[in-house]
């Protein structure tokens, strides 16, 4: 078999690392480009979460990979050392034959799903490893040596594309924080471990005393409080949802009213597959009186000005019947803005919108201003 053309590889990833709407494209260019069955994105080092890019053809079979527990029995991590060092592996460099013929791994998941062969190329993003692991099925030949070496030279190439999602994820997660620090709004960001990674100055305020990060972890006075917003960030983590939101955890203080902890994951900050903020936890003082801010919501969600101000009225609890009477616009006008309302913040009713602005808000004066 001749030598592969990996350029539209390259490019695809290339644009995915800009746009990632484009990574299913992009995995279908690599399995097509090495005659393959399939291809996903899959961290190897640190914690394994099931939200990764996958090509059509090998979804299902990612989804079973986590949720069966295979991501902890999958035997070519034997190749791990092997894959930093050579920048690729097959299986024979983490098994034998006979072994593949006898390992649960291989007869329990991959035989039933029709798979048999990969290859897996190092992607290499700050202090993570990832890899492009590439299938084939039973009907496929395995990778041969010099495929095997072209696939080493692609792996700097994608690491360069990994380089440049994780920038545009650190910018989108920037400006989510300058947003929720606009707003006075307390917002720590997290990591796919679920460790602390960046606060705003709002969050440090009450980030103190009984409510702090310890070990990169966030922690409560109360164990409990710490084991339930652990649970919930690991439900969230573990969500294949685009967008997701948590209900409120209560943080328990001994001397002041308890701290409610939104841990929220939005896609637009998130959406980058290399970025290193994976989830947000939003921190509410719920004795306060608060408002949403509308430039807040423009900043954060990408919002136009009718837009957010729709946003900001029903933030408050009222109806859109009601909006749309003081603001005399009709009600189909105010449905259509509310629908796009909804599919620009991951909202899916006025309940979901009310607690994810909960993010954007800000003190109101001790005079009680209630102006727009």
């Amino acid at each position: 078999m001749g030598l592969w053309d990996l350029t539209p590889v390259e490019q695809a990833f290339a644009a995915a690392a800009v746009d990632p709407a484009f990574w299913s494209k992009a995995l279908d260019v690599v399995t097509e480009q090495t005659n393959s069955h399939g291809a996903l994105l899959l961290p190897i080092s640190g914690d394994h979460f099931p939200d990764v890019p996958a090509s059509e053809r090998v979804a299902r079979p990612t989804e079973i990979y986590f949720r069966d527990g295979w991501h902890k029995r999958d035997e070519r991590f034997r190749g791990v050392a092997r894959l930093l060092r050579q920048g690729v592996i097959d299986d024979l460099d983490c098994v034998t034959a006979d072994q593949m013929n006898h390992l649960p791994f291989y007869q329990e998941f991959l035989a039933p799903a029709g798979l048999r062969w990969f290859a897996c190329v190092k992607i290499a993003c700050g202090e993570d490893i990832w890899g492009l692991s590439i299938q084939r099925n039973k009907h496929q030949e395995p990778f041969s040596v010099e495929q095997k070496l072209q696939l080493a030279e692609l792996s700097k190439s994608l690491s360069g594309a990994a380089a440049v999602s994780r920038a545009l994820g650190f910018a989108a997660a920037d400006a989510a924080l300058e947003a929720f620090e606009i707003s006075q709004s307390a917002a720590v960001l997290l990591n796919r471990r679920a460790e602390v990674i960046r606060t705003n100055s709002a969050a440090d305020r009450l980030l103190t005393g009984d409510l702090r990060v310890c070990a990169r972890r966030l922690t409560s006075a109360d164990p409990s409080a710490t084991a339930a917003i652990e649970q919930a960030l690991y439900r969230l983590l573990w969500s294949t949802q685009g967008d997701a939101l948590i209900p409120p955890i209560p943080m328990q203080r001994r001397a002041l009213p308890p701290i409610l902890a939104y841990p929220v994951r939005l896609a637009k900050v998130t959406q980058h597959v290399f970025a290193d903020c994976h989830a947000i936890v939003l921190l509410v003082e719920p004795g306060a009186r608060f408002k949403p801010q509308e430039a807040a919501l423009r900043a954060a969600f990408g919002l136009s000005p009718a837009e957010a101000r729709l946003a900001a009225r029903l933030a408050t609890g009222e109806t859109l019947s009601s909006i749309c009477y003081e603001l005399g616009i009709a009600k189909e006008t105010g449905r259509r803005e509310l629908k796009t309302i909804f599919a620009k913040t991951g909202a899916r009713r006025q309940h979901d919108l009310v607690a994810l602005t909960a993010s954007l808000r800000r003190s109101r004066q001790s005079s009680g201003d209630s102006a727009p």
